[in-house]
């Protein structure tokens, strides 16, 4: 509950069934579902392919397609009912006056992490086991039972999976009710140069991965990236790596390139390929992930992961600069 505000359970639901379908129909759609339904689908399918059963396995070829497919499709139709669940719960958590309701004074709201801290406290808000109870029906059934069929452990990826994407959901419910409810700005200090990312607020650059600004000078900036809060915060605040962007002109990697530099006659020859002119300006991402000791539930990156962080991660600097991708080019 927000302080000095009063929602009934009507209310609540009217409201949040508003905001819910404002997602998904603004003229500028906020990208975070779709973004995400493409990463994870590719985990999702790397994990199929681990954990085929050995009737799976002695099907033909056009057949395993056809069931990759439909898991699939699925899968993208059960994400989409876990953010839809946590946009409810994040409403329910938010508004709702009751006995034992965690209160939120407006002022939380106004802090650059408050998003963060809200979705560090669900599971202490809500029971793991009732969130899991919340999810594990309609279309999470649907795939669980589906995926039994021809592939093992499947339960357990499915529901974990699942309560990443019910987080997201409640993060988007605390965005509009910090923003059209509470009507509360976050106490940004300043902005980078080169990307204009914010200096005292995380801010998400893949599905998976939060970064915080590091440091800058002309033409360059620092990240260091992290798992996002939906992985908890244990997890979240162990530093992946960093992300290095390199501001550049095409004059300037020809010039470097001519002399033999190796690796701008690599640039040199990667963007010759566009039809970019000597004046042009381009951007080189550099991923540098740090060596870290596993500990208990910290998931491994996959092998077929990252790519879709470099995907991701372009994405990223193609949104913030509103530069085509032929102008950029993330390398690890």
């Amino acid at each position: 509950m927000i302080s000095g505000r009063h929602f009934n359970n009507h209310e609540i639901g009217e409201l949040e069934a508003k905001y819910l379908n404002d997602f998904y129909t603004a003229s500028i759609p906020d990208p975070i579902l779709a973004d995400a339904s493409e990463y994870y689908s590719i985990i999702f399918q790397t994990f199929l392919h681990r954990n085929k059963d050995k009737v799976f396995d002695q099907m033909s070829e056009e057949e395993q397609k056809r069931i990759y497919k439909s898991q699939d499709t699925k899968f993208r139709n059960a994400m989409q009912y876990s953010f839809n669940k946590g946009h409810q719960t994040g409403f329910a958590l938010l508004l709702m006056d009751s006995k034992g309701s965690t209160e939120f004074d407006t002022s939380f709201f106004k802090n650059p992490n408050a998003k963060l801290a809200f979705i560090y406290n669900l599971d202490k808000m809500i029971s793991p086991k009732v969130t899991e109870q919340n999810l594990r029906r309609d279309k999470n059934e649907i795939l669980i039972r589906e995926t039994r069929r021809h592939f093992e452990n499947g339960y357990d990826e499915i529901m974990y999976l699942a309560k990443l994407f019910y987080k997201k959901g409640a993060e988007v419910a605390f965005e509009q009710i910090r923003q059209n409810i509470v009507k509360a700005n976050y106490l940004i200090k300043g902005n980078s140069v080169l990307l204009h990312v914010p200096y005292n607020q995380d801010f998400d650059v893949t599905p998976g991965f939060t970064a915080t600004f590091a440091m800058e000078s002309p033409n360059y900036e620092e990240w260091e990236l992290h798992w996002n809060a939906t992985y908890g915060y244990q997890i979240a605040k162990k530093l992946i790596g960093k992300f290095l962007i390199h501001q550049l002109s095409i004059k300037e990697i020809k010039a470097f390139s001519s002399v033999g530099a190796i690796t701008y006659k690599m640039l040199d020859s990667y963007f010759s390929s566009s039809n970019l002119n000597d004046n042009d300006i381009v951007y080189l991402g550099e991923i540098n992930f740090s060596l870290i000791t596993p500990f208990e539930g910290m998931r491994t990156i996959e092998a077929s992961e990252f790519s879709a962080i470099r995907t991701s991660l372009a994405l990223t600097l193609q949104r913030r600069l509103n530069i085509s991708n032929q102008n950029i080019l993330v390398a690890q």
